[in-house]
């Protein structure tokens, strides 16, 4: 047997699309919880409580909410948590670097408050791209040389060897050289 639950926030019901059909499709089910009648979710918890046993959890929120469902799936009954951001990551402990682009023989500085994707983006404008998260994959790059600070969560650790993901990773400083 299989048992879903939604738990569906929003500043307000009349702020929350589609809310009178997810109602509609199994009122038992639905959990709706606007913050101007529940206040913002200070836990993850309050959001996990209805999570069956070995649930995987789907979390698409505001950076605070998710870090909080992060924080506290480990005590919840869900066995997995799988999220996605409204908008990107900020860049944490961002160096600048430089890129060359092999192809295009170009060489570009990523400063540290910018992503390598951003940078690139700016020069070669259509560069493919999808989330800008870390975990579609579509802008996978071949590397040739450098050391890559790998911030992703779709390659694997073989990818990793020769592939970074330019939406979020980043050099170990220096320089990389990427096949572009």
């Amino acid at each position: 047997m299989v048992c879903r639950q939604l738990v569906y926030t929003g500043r307000s019901r009349a702020s929350m699309p589609f809310l009178d059909e997810l109602i509609a499709l199994d009122p038992a089910r639905v959990r709706v919880r606007p913050y101007d009648e529940y206040g913002f979710p200070r836990t993850g918890a309050e959001l996990l409580e209805y999570a069956p046993a070995g649930a995987t959890v789907y979390c698409c929120a505001p950076a605070t909410t998710i870090a909080n469902v992060r924080r506290d799936r480990p005590a919840s009954a869900a066995a997995a948590l799988h999220f996605e951001r409204f908008t990107t990551p900020p860049i944490a402990e961002g160096v600048p670097f430089e890129i060359e682009l092999q192809r295009s023989n170009r060489v570009l500085t990523v400063p540290a408050d910018r992503t390598a994707l951003e940078v690139i983006r700016d020069t070669v404008p259509d560069v493919a791209y999808s989330c800008q998260q870390g975990f579609c994959g579509t802008c996978r790059t071949r590397v040739i040389s450098g050391e890559i600070d790998h911030r992703d969560r779709v390659l694997t650790d073989r990818e990793h060897a020769d592939t970074m993901t330019i939406c979020v990773s980043r050099a170990r400083g220096g320089r990389i050289v990427l096949d572009r």
